[in-house]
């Protein structure tokens, strides 16, 4: 990168991580406009410390910067994050601009976030079995542990296979609410990495 587009401070930030203003506010923009849960001013600050995406001060200064000029909004009840129609626009719009590897791992920090979270909220997803004229339904439902975020039906024919579908959904919800996720909203970044055939 060129000192010209060097205009943010660097200190703990990897060689390819951000350095510049603007593209850090870019990629606040699309983590939060396509994370699957609510993101704070503390996860993306965090996550880009861990990582060294961008330095940790320039990152809450962005954070602060795209609040006042109503890309984003607080919730004065948690401290999440909300993403505007003004901060859609710069995430739908500027995101590929970003270097390809700054691009792939945030989005593998998000998923890692994502996952750590899972482990403390994996108790309020649920399931159940239940049987039909031909066979069972099986009904999984996500819960970030304040609200049911994502619930599935799907019908099987036997018994065997409604407990297979119970427990590789508790195994694994953020993968099935991400792959969904990608789907229905035609956002293949956030979709789950194919497993590595053994």
């Amino acid at each position: 990168m060129s000192q010209d587009n060097v205009d943010a401070l660097t200190g703990g930030v990897q060689p390819d991580g951000l350095k510049n203003k603007s593209d850090i506010k870019v990629l606040i923009c699309f983590l939060i406009r396509h994370c699957s849960q609510s993101l704070s001013r503390k996860d993306l600050t965090d996550m880009f410390l861990e990582y060294g995406l961008a330095n940790y001060f320039e990152a809450n200064d962005a954070i602060s910067s795209l609040l006042r000029h109503e890309n984003l909004t607080e919730r004065a009840e948690d401290g999440t994050l909300a993403i505007t129609e003004k901060g859609k626009f710069i995430a739908d719009t500027l995101y590929d601009g970003l270097p390809v590897t700054v691009r792939e791992k945030s989005l593998d920090a998000m998923s890692k976030l994502l996952t750590r979270r899972h482990t403390h909220t994996s108790k309020y997803n649920r399931t159940r079995i239940e049987a039909c004229d031909k066979g069972y339904n099986v009904t999984c439902t996500i819960n970030d542990g304040t609200m049911d975020t994502m619930t599935v039906k799907v019908y099987v024919p036997t018994y065997n296979y409604a407990t297979v579908v119970r427990d590789r959904f508790l195994e694994d919800p953020e993968t099935i609410y991400r792959a969904v996720m990608a789907q229905l909203t035609d956002t293949p970044e956030i979709a789950p990495k194919p497993r590595s055939q053994t």
